[in-house]
């Protein structure tokens, strides 16, 4: 049979749809795109996306044996659960950033680039931190594209708070006010603020892009910084970031130590991973593994994201993917016998 579905919310196929589906043809390897509203769970049928003659066509089709799927929406949970009776979905959530931290913390396994962190639930948790540390990050548990994320300073009796558009300073009742209206809901952490930025100023990450492969192992797809261009704290693309190649971007701003860096993220790639993965009773498909590097060239552990973005590399990516594709398909093969 071997069918893959590509379900997203939206109802029309994009740049990485068509490359998989190009990749797919050429390992005979049915694929179709569809949304929530092209599922028929009475009758277990959907009214499909087939790429024909590089057009998208309508197609009722069965369910696929396998569902390239994004994050679930609670309002299409049941149709989820009614794929999952037939279809083995390739993503599996992580949970929010609090109880990521949490296993990461719990395991042991990651002290070398896991940052201090506490859940914040009033302000008596957030205050002990600016006693500690010159800056502090505050950002929100679930994941937002880099979005609310604040930095805040204690000098003497004024506090500051810096974001990617303003630096406000505040007074200590003026602070506790606005903490109190804006980042007790939805849910943030508290952690130290880690100083990775370029030579020029300008705050960067370094995003690990890994995924399984047709061995069901993990396979680095790219590796590569991201700068936030004119911004205070975040360096995610969405909120106006660049990118760069790795290598010129680390002779550039670590002239002596770069090749070390390099190694040190080619070995994160291969290793990271699958501990990470090690925390979880069911099976990841990838990773967004982003990553704080300070002048000293210390590697700092920002967060982890599963459904990474791929605009940059939707070859590489695809590939890589479709791969996959073809593991979960002997997967199903097994125990569609058994």
């Amino acid at each position: 049979m071997n069918t893959v579905g590509m379900l997203r919310t939206s109802n029309k196929p994009r740049i990485l749809a068509r490359t998989v589906a190009y990749i797919c043809q050429y390992n005979k390897i049915n694929f179709f795109y569809f949304s929530p509203e092209d599922v028929d769970i009475r009758n277990k049928k959907i009214n499909a996306q087939v790429f024909k003659h590089g057009k998208w066509v309508r197609k009722i089709v069965d369910y696929p044996d396998i569902v390239d799927n994004e994050p679930m929406k609670i309002s299409n949970k049941k149709i989820y659960s009614s794929l999952k009776e037939i279809s083995i979905f390739t993503t599996n959530p992580l949970g929010g950033k609090n109880k990521v931290f949490n296993l990461l913390k719990q395991s042991k396994l990651f002290d070398d680039v896991l940052i201090p962190y506490k859940l914040v639930k009033n302000i008596d948790d957030i205050l002990p931190f600016l006693n500690s540390y010159p800056k502090i990050l505050l950002k929100p548990v679930f994941s937002n594209q880099g979005r609310n994320i604040v930095a805040i300073t204690r000098k003497e009796n004024k506090y500051q708070l810096i974001n990617d558009n303003f630096i406000k300073d505040y007074k200590y009742e003026e602070l506790i006010k606005h903490i109190n209206q804006n980042y007790l809901n939805p849910a943030h952490i508290c952690q130290p603020f880690i100083e990775s930025k370029t030579k020029e100023g300008y705050p960067f990450d370094v995003r690990l892009h890994v995924r399984k492969n047709t061995h069901g192992q993990w396979e680095k797809v790219k590796i590569y910084p991201r700068i936030g261009i004119g911004r205070n704290i975040t360096s995610n693309i969405s909120q106006g970031g660049a990118i760069s190649p790795i290598v010129p971007f680390l002779k550039t701003n670590f002239k002596n130590n770069w090749l070390e860096i390099k190694n040190k993220l080619e070995l994160l790639c291969k290793t990271f991973p699958s501990r990470f993965e090690s925390l979880y009773n069911y099976p990841l498909d990838a990773l967004g593994i982003d990553l704080g590097i300070d002048y000293n060239g210390n590697i700092s552990l920002f967060e982890i994201n599963t459904y990474p973005g791929q605009q940059f590399f939707y070859a590489e990516d695809a590939e890589v993917r479709v791969d996959y594709f073809k593991y979960l398909l002997k997967i199903k093969l097994l125990k569609d016998q058994n």
